[in-house]
C-alpha cells in the first residue's frame, strides 16, 4: 500500500522539479522543444508557441528537452548561455522542490 502512495509523490515531485527547469529556460531565453510528463514513447501531446506537452506511456518522471544542451552554436541554445544563467537554470528545479515542500508542509500545519 505505501508503495501505491508513493509512487504519485515522486512523480509530482519529478514534474514540479522538470517544471522549474522549464520555467526558469524559458525567463531566459532558451528554446525549449518538449516538456513531458512521463518517459517516452508519446502517448498524447499538443504543439503551443514552439513547445510540445506531452504525457509518456511510462507514468513515471518527467523532462524538458532543450535546444542545444550540448551544443553552443544555435542560437538559443541551452550551452550558448552564461554561465551563471546555465548555472540558475539548473538549480531552478531543486529550488522549486523546496518551494513544494515548504507549501506542502504549510498546508499540513494549517489542515
Amino acid at each position: 500500500m505505501n508503495l501505491l502512495a508513493f509512487l504519485p509523490i515522486l512523480s509530482l515531485m519529478m514534474f514540479v522539479h522538470e517544471f522549474g527547469h522549464f520555467l526558469t529556460a524559458r525567463l531566459f531565453g532558451i528554446t525549449v522543444l518538449e516538456f513531458g510528463f512521463g518517459l517516452p514513447p508519446r502517448l498524447w501531446g499538443f504543439k503551443r508557441n514552439g513547445v510540445i506537452y506531452s504525457i509518456n506511456w511510462i507514468p513515471f518522471g518527467a523532462f524538458v528537452k532543450m535546444l542545444g544542451e550540448e551544443d553552443p552554436t544555435a542560437p538559443g541554445s541551452f550551452a550558448s548561455k552564461a554561465r551563471g544563467v546555465r548555472a540558475i537554470v539548473l538549480a531552478a528545479g531543486s529550488a522549486m522542490n523546496f518551494l513544494l515542500a515548504v507549501v506542502a508542509f504549510s498546508l499540513v500545519y494549517i489542515v
